[in-house]
């Protein structure tokens, strides 16, 4: 275990480190109180002057992932197009690394300085792609939901994994009616998941464009 740490030194900085070391190796279930003043060396007692409960605790982790780990720095420049598929790809990548985080961000949103800069380089980029008011509306809410759905979806049970769909196949096969599904096996279990996700991504991209 480590040294308890003096009254009055643990810093902000530390909490969040630790708290993010603990999500993504152990999942967000796993952050407690008790179990972050483990891992930093403090009492809960001193920990609850920082964080008052686990819910604090756990909003502050959702912020810190989503104002620093979230946007690459290609997302912020260039064709709109390609600031679309980069912000995509990072979302994604961030609520696949924390175990529970996509369920999380499912259920309680993100309204912290993080989400909202999230939100916003979504906007700029829909913006920067000719958008009126309505269509960027609508574009915005299907893409928070591609992504979001995506990667929830691959953490709780993905309908579009051949494993998912195993015993259809295997009935597929052995089926005198399903002769253009049968044509389909092949590629429908080779299809991985980030080939999913880039064909949604292109869909999305094909609609913005319609829609300017």
């Amino acid at each position: 275990m480590t040294d308890r740490r003096p009254w009055g030194s643990l810093e902000r900085g530390r909490i969040v480190e630790a708290a993010l070391g603990i999500a993504r190796a152990e999942g967000i279930d796993a952050l407690t109180i008790r179990r972050l003043a483990t891992e930093v060396g403090a009492s809960r007692m001193g920990l609850y002057r920082h964080v008052p409960d686990k819910e604090a605790l756990l909003n502050l982790v959702a912020d810190e992932i989503a104002m620093n780990h979230v946007i690459p720095a290609v997302a912020l420049t260039g064709p709109w197009d390609e600031r679309l598929r980069h912000l995509a790809r990072g979302m994604r990548q961030e609520l696949r690394a924390y175990p529970g985080f996509a369920e999380r961000i499912m259920v309680h949103g993100n309204a912290g300085a993080g989400g909202l800069r999230i939100a916003e380089t979504i906007a700029d980029i829909l913006a920067a792609a000719g958008l009126g008011v309505g269509p960027a509306a609508r574009c915005y809410l299907i893409f928070v939901d591609l992504v979001l759905g995506r990667a929830h979806r691959e953490t709780h049970g993905d309908p579009t994994t051949p494993g998912r769909n195993a015993e259809l196949f295997a009935a597929a096969e052995t089926s005198r009616d399903a002769v253009r599904l049968k044509a389909l096996l092949p590629a429908l279990r080779a299809v991985t998941g980030d080939e999913i996700f880039e064909a949604e991504l292109d869909i999305l991209i094909a609609a913005v464009r319609a829609a300017t």
